[in-house]
């Protein structure tokens, strides 16, 4: 792992006690780097242009990590493979009902939707993390439904209705800022 020089970390979290599945992934890296949460990889990206963080993490199935490999300032320094917690669909009822109001999920767990099998809901909405998935479960009045980390629906006590994968080994893009001319790294 290309890891020298990086020392703080920037990836997808809430805070530094999170479960997104970037912010275990990062913590697997080593116990001596200081992670960053952002609340979007997008935010993170400003911050090690900003020479705030030395690098970021975003995973593979992040469906806009293509602005980050085309972007001319960045360059990726390593990939590594972490399994993600199973991704899993919830509710904060113990009993699954056959509609809810809305779905909440991360863009890049798109795919998994259509693998709820007997539920319906009125409207999906697409939230910036499987922790803001779980939160908005909690928070919302209505009836509401997330497709999240199973370790996100631990954390916040949701009940667990069906896992869509499990063992997925998901790999993760090291980014760093490109140096400029004669700098070494």
């Amino acid at each position: 792992m290309k890891m020298k020089n990086i020392l703080t970390v920037g990836t997808l979290g809430n805070d530094a006690n999170d479960v997104t599945c970037s912010m275990l992934a990062v913590k697997s890296l080593s116990e001596l780097l200081t992670i960053v949460p952002f609340r979007e990889f997008e935010f993170a990206a400003d911050s090690l242009m900003a020479d705030n963080i030395d690098a970021m993490v975003v995973p593979g199935a992040y469906p806009y990590i293509a602005k980050f490999i085309m972007n001319e300032q960045f360059v990726v320094t390593d990939v590594y493979t972490f399994v993600i917690p199973s991704l899993v669909f919830v509710s904060k009822h113990m009993v699954v009902t056959s509609k809810y109001d809305i779905l909440y999920n991360h863009p890049a767990t798109n795919a998994l939707i259509s693998d709820i099998c007997g539920v319906r809901w009125n409207s999906q909405k697409n939230v910036s993390s499987n922790t803001v998935a779980c939160l908005e479960v909690l928070e919302n009045e209505h009836t509401c439904c997330a497709i999240t980390n199973a370790a996100c629906a631990e954390k916040y006590g949701l009940f667990i209705h069906q896992v869509l994968r499990d063992g997925i080994n998901m790999p993760f893009v090291i980014f760093t800022k490109k140096q400029k001319e004669g700098v070494k790294q």
